[in-house]
């Protein structure tokens, strides 16, 4: 009886074991290459970009030759999906994916916005968000420019802006302003009539002598150039020589 115990109860032991094993089977059996896919995302992918370039494209594959599905603009928020060398795997918030140039994104929380600013002081706009970055352009005081993004979050003091000409670059939001002090002087000096001609060697928006306006780099008399030249012209003027050339009118705006 001993002997007969143990065989059952060694048969106990081994065919439940079987058994188990033949229904786990049909159960937990996954095609490797989901289970490869999952576990690349996990490694990969996960959190988001901003684009900080202005409609960066996002291409099919890869290769930054391939198709273009996607121009997203400043600003958009990005879901990483999976990582390459250079460019990322990404979603956009219209469910489009596609690969992206990794310097045309960026970790920093961007808002997407728009309006007109003017800068305050004379300028450098930066090719990216950090204020070392080279310049690409320096621009005057007062310049007219319209604001593409700007930094949020601990990070808000950073704004991309497009100045005229097309170029784009990043300012500190300390540097632009409300307040269009161009259009103020110009209204104080002549009702902001570009063609004022007052007979007595004074000309334009800005009343410029026509010496003073040649010596600016000027042709032939204000009065007969348009807004953006006559303020071009008055721009640099004021960076040579300040406020100063407008005594009345800069003192009644407080400009000195």
């Amino acid at each position: 009886m001993a002997a007969v115990a143990g065989a059952l109860v060694t048969s106990a032991v081994v065919v439940p074991a079987a058994a188990t094993a033949a229904t786990a089977a049909p159960t937990s059996a996954a095609p490797a290459s989901a289970v490869t896919q999952s576990a690349r995302t996990a490694t990969t992918g996960g959190g988001v970009r901003w684009v900080k370039w202005n409609k960066a494209p996002l291409t099919k594959t890869q290769s930054s030759r391939s198709r273009t599905v996607a121009r997203p603009d400043d600003g958009t928020k990005l879901r990483v999906l999976d990582r390459g060398r250079y460019r990322l795997q990404v979603r956009t918030p219209a469910g489009t994916v596609g690969w992206v140039s990794k310097k045309a994104v960026t970790p920093v929380r961007l808002k997407d916005v728009s309006g007109t600013r003017y800068t305050q002081g004379k300028v450098a706009l930066r090719k990216d968000i950090g204020s070392r970055s080279k310049a690409v352009k320096h621009v005057r005081l007062g310049t007219k420019v319209t604001v593409l993004a700007r930094t949020t979050g601990r990070d808000s003091n950073r704004v991309k802006v497009r100045v005229p000409g097309g170029k784009t670059g990043w300012i500190s939001t300390s540097r632009i302003m409300k307040r269009n002090v161009w259009g103020q002087l110009a209204r104080c000096e002549s009702g902001g009539n570009p063609r004022t001609n007052t007979g007595n060697g004074f000309y334009g928006m800005y009343q410029f002598t026509g010496r003073t306006w040649r010596a600016v780099g000027g042709d032939g008399l204000p009065h007969r150039h348009g807004k953006g030249e006559q303020t071009k012209r008055a721009q640099i003027l004021q960076d040579r020589a300040g406020w100063g050339q407008w005594p009345h009118c800069t003192r009644k705006l407080g400009l000195r």
